[in-house]
């Protein structure tokens, strides 16, 4: 071997794996993660589950449409809880206007200044010529416009009172006529406006219209018109939802 040679450098051997050094040095780290775990980890699992959701958005999907029917579920469960609790109030009280005779209730809560319930009303009117077993219970529930609505609540609440509902809702909800010319309005719906007018302003009159409002207020009825049917409610004049709530009805009557 020559003065330049030198001998070749044989490899060093690493440290075991377990060897003190490196389990000192695996601790260390360690303690350093977990110290810092409060910010990394939630970090982590962030872009952990939005790189899922970007990789498989349909997880989101079925997540949201889970998180609905939950919520709608307890929404169920709490209105038939408030229908029980107000059964007599919803479906027996005698100072509300009925149209029909049947065995079968709907309940209806109305202000004739909505403009779906007059849109909603040939719907409901054809719905109750085909189902001649059904009666529709009135909860005049003047919401939309109080001052205008209350006034016409009163005045529909009268002409009840006086054997000529049918004529006085039918011009309510039918006619383009100005809803605040009450003499119009009489004379369309063949009223004797003293006397309905009189009737009207009576105590009684606007004591049906105050537990109405605390009985849509207490169901959480926030919109017109809103059907109960048994223990369903149907927002808006929808026909599909009606006829099925009223054949459910109708099975369970018949059950006795």
């Amino acid at each position: 071997m020559s003065d330049t040679e030198t001998p070749a450098q044989k490899p060093e051997k690493s440290a075991p794996l377990f060897s003190q050094a490196n389990i000192t040095t695996g601790l260390a780290v360690l303690a350093v993660i977990l110290a810092a775990a409060p910010y990394v980890v939630p970090q982590v699992q962030t872009q952990l589950v939005r790189n899922g959701l970007m990789a498989k958005p349909a997880v989101l999907e079925d997540a949201m449409q889970k998180l609905s029917a939950d919520r709608e579920a307890e929404a169920n469960q709490s209105t038939q809880a408030a229908i029980a609790a107000h059964h007599d109030s919803i479906f027996n009280d005698k100072g509300d206007p009925t149209l029909g005779t049947g065995p079968i209730k709907v309940v209806e809560f109305l202000d004739y200044n909505c403009a779906y319930c007059r849109r909603g009303e040939p719907v409901i009117k054809a719905f109750l010529a085909e189902n001649p077993d059904v009666t529709l219970v009135v909860k005049e529930y003047p919401v939309v416009h109080p001052p205008e609505s209350i006034v016409l609540a009163k005045y529909a609440l009268a002409a009840y009172q006086n054997g000529k509902y049918a004529d006085i809702h039918d011009v309510l909800l039918t006619d383009d006529q100005n809803l605040s010319d009450l003499k119009a309005i009489s004379a369309r719906a063949g009223l004797d406006l003293a006397k309905v007018s009189a009737d009207a302003g009576s105590p009684a009159t606007a004591e049906q219209i105050k537990k109405t409002v605390t009985l849509g207020t207490n169901l959480g009825i926030s919109g017109t018109p809103t059907f109960i049917v048994g223990d369903t409610v149907v927002a808006g004049a929808d026909p599909e939802k009606l006829r099925a709530a009223v054949d459910a009805e109708r099975k369970r009557l018949k059950k006795g």
